[in-house]
């Protein structure tokens, strides 16, 4: 469990106040899950997610740049 506590510390400047709320949210389901099965498959999968949206909110302009393709998809009507 402390590791699980480790990395979530570490993720937590990367994200954004929303972000944060989302994770923290579904750390805990996961761990709620991870409980009753007795075992910490879905903590770690929740993790795992949560760490390759990190790697990519750490890219400089990633985000920025991923909007900006998103919103010209959806001026052209190829997104609802």
């Amino acid at each position: 469990m402390e590791k699980l506590l480790k990395r979530s510390s570490e993720m937590l400047p990367f994200l954004s106040q929303e972000d944060k709320d989302m994770f923290l949210s579904e750390l805990i389901d996961a761990v709620s899950i991870s409980m009753k099965e007795q075992n910490l498959d879905a903590a770690m999968v929740c993790l795992e997610k949560w760490e390759d949206t990190v790697e990519l909110l750490s890219i400089p302009g990633l985000k920025d740049c991923a909007w900006d393709q998103f919103n010209k998809l959806k001026e052209a009507g190829y997104i609802n």
